[in-house]
């Protein structure tokens, strides 16, 4: 379609600042929300979730991706707002969007199945662990509440996601300065994910978007790495000596890692179906990369 007008609410982060950057590529109307008062402009509106204030779409706007939500995992453990905001604000801006007819996304994470399980399916339980993934969880069952309640099923879908990566991603700006002195880094061993670029994401989410798919999606990556998997591969890309990469873990080094999965890649084949959206190869992940670090 061509005559899609899209929101991205959560502009402002890593994700939405790719997807907004993808249908500006793409050449889509698209208008972003900020809570910053002072960057707001003709496509940059206000969004508070925390406001009782309903919130109305630009004229115009026929779908919108949410991608905001409180993502910190110590603040999830710890603080009852988050809950609030993943349960009960964000659901809840959701289900406005899908009264005023609109096509939403939400996103959420692949840390809803717990980790113990490689490649789950789209459509497969969970078994969330940390707070994080319990209020995502949670957060997923009530935006599905709302759109069986609003008769808008054939409107909403669902995009989990694994880890996304920028340049500015810890711990590449340490990797990058460190290697650049001709000092080493120490990855660990026991920190496994499925990572994927901030450009894949975009251009997959932007997808998903022209094509309407509701239901249940995946993004991933092709494989799971740990992270001296990762260096290394970044490493020999970057032709930097491998003796500059010595492993370590993070129980050597008594870093608590509140999330740990034994698998972090989701499987993408209904994704793949229905949007012919390949999982990212880490070698692709790492073009792009070294692509978004030259900009």
């Amino acid at each position: 379609m061509t005559d899609q007008a899209f929101l991205v609410v959560g502009a402002d982060s890593l994700v939405g600042g790719g997807l907004v950057a993808a249908l500006h590529r793409r050449g889509h109307t698209t208008y972003a929300s900020t809570r910053r008062r002072d960057t707001l402009n003709n496509k940059r509106v206000y969004l508070d979730f925390e406001s009782d204030e309903p919130f109305r779409a630009p004229e115009g706007v026929n779908y919108a991706f949410l991608v905001a939500a409180a993502t910190n995992y110590d603040r999830c453990e710890k603080d009852p707002l988050a809950r609030v905001i993943n349960v009960e604000l964000i659901p809840r801006v959701v289900a406005s969007l899908l009264q005023q007819g609109l096509f939403v996304t939400f996103i959420s994470t692949n840390s809803v199945f717990g980790g113990d399980r490689p490649w789950p399916h789209e459509d497969d339980l969970h078994a969330p662990g940390i707070a994080y993934a319990r209020q995502k969880s949670e957060g997923e069952d009530a935006v599905r509440a709302h759109a069986e309640r609003l008769g808008a099923k054939d409107r909403l879908n669902i995009v989990r996601l694994t880890k996304i990566m920028g340049p500015e991603t810890s711990p590449l700006p340490a990797w990058f300065a460190a290697w650049k002195r001709g000092e080493p880094v120490e990855p660990f061993t026991d920190l496994v994910f499925a990572p994927i670029s901030v450009q894949f994401v975009g251009e997959a989410l932007a997808t998903i978007g022209e094509k309407r798919i509701p239901g249940n999606l995946h993004l991933s990556a092709a494989a799971n790495v740990n992270y001296v998997e990762f260096a290394s591969a970044l490493a020999r890309r970057l032709g930097v000596d491998p003796t500059l990469i010595r492993p370590s873990t993070a129980v050597d080094k008594g870093v608590n890692i509140p999330f740990k999965p034994r698998f972090s890649g989701l499987g993408m084949a209904r994704t793949t179906s229905l949007g012919g959206i390949q999982p990212q190869r880490l070698e692709q992940l790492i073009d792009d990369l070294i692509a978004a670090q030259g900009d």
